[in-house]
């Protein structure tokens, strides 16, 4: 069954999304960029709320936007977010960025590669992340959030094929981009393991605050009917 991932930026928004049934609460600052890192203070000042409110909740954070080349200080900042007792560190990886999956599959923290996808998903990349056994997801997004929803930035028979490419490798396989509400019908028909949502949790933009209404809502779209066809307008 498809999980809901909803990004928040502190307390009051990660209990919110927890109490509307988040499946996974992922901690990051929307206002800092596709990734957007907290500091390592709130992350933990969050996880410790959520672990005693939460105990079962799965629960990730980002590092940031840095890129590919700045392999020493992402591992640093994985080593300081893993410490925070996160179950999974999520770090964007955006083409030509092998060297830095060789560095995180070595690292030994629970990462998950986020693949920056804007324009497609890159097939080298993505084969070169499913080397090994070293992460337990896979991840797609965006970085350019005004650019629109993934859905249609990226053809859905290649988020499909991404999808079963992961799966297959025994990973859990996740969507996130500027996913919207009226992606539901899309999302429920290419089945990621995954869907994770942030400005669709807002009123406005991806940086307001985050409503536990929209985050049922969406729980409640996402889990309606069963696999579909893709729709061909989506």
């Amino acid at each position: 069954m498809m999980q809901l991932l909803a990004s928040v930026r502190d307390v009051d928004e990660a209990l919110c999304a927890a109490d509307a049934g988040a499946d996974l609460v992922d901690l990051k600052d929307p206002a800092a960029g596709a990734l957007g890192a907290l500091t390592i203070e709130r992350i933990a000042q969050v996880v410790a709320v959520l672990r005693a409110r939460y105990p079962g909740l799965p629960l990730s954070a980002t590092t940031g936007d840095l890129p590919a080349s700045a392999i020493e200080e992402i591992l640093r900042r994985v080593q300081g977010v893993a410490a925070c007792d996160v179950d999974y560190v999520k770090v964007g990886v955006w083409p030509g960025g092998g060297a830095l999956l060789d560095a995180l599959a070595d690292c030994g923290a629970t990462v998950v590669p986020v693949l920056v996808a804007d324009a497609g998903i890159n097939a080298s990349l993505l084969d070169h992340a499913l080397r090994g056994r070293a992460f337990p997801a896979l991840m797609v997004d965006t970085a350019d959030k005004g650019g629109g929803s993934l859905l249609r930035r990226v053809p859905l028979p290649e988020l499909s094929g991404f999808i079963a490419a992961v799966r297959s490798s025994g990973r859990l396989a996740g969507l996130a981009g500027s996913l919207r509400m009226e992606d539901a019908p899309a999302l429920r028909a290419l089945a990621p393991d995954i869907a994770g949502f942030r400005g669709a949790l807002t009123h406005g933009e991806r940086a307001a605050a985050l409503d536990g209404r929209r985050v049922r809502e969406l729980r409640r779209r996402l889990a309606a009917g069963a696999r579909a066809p893709l729709p061909a307008a989506a």
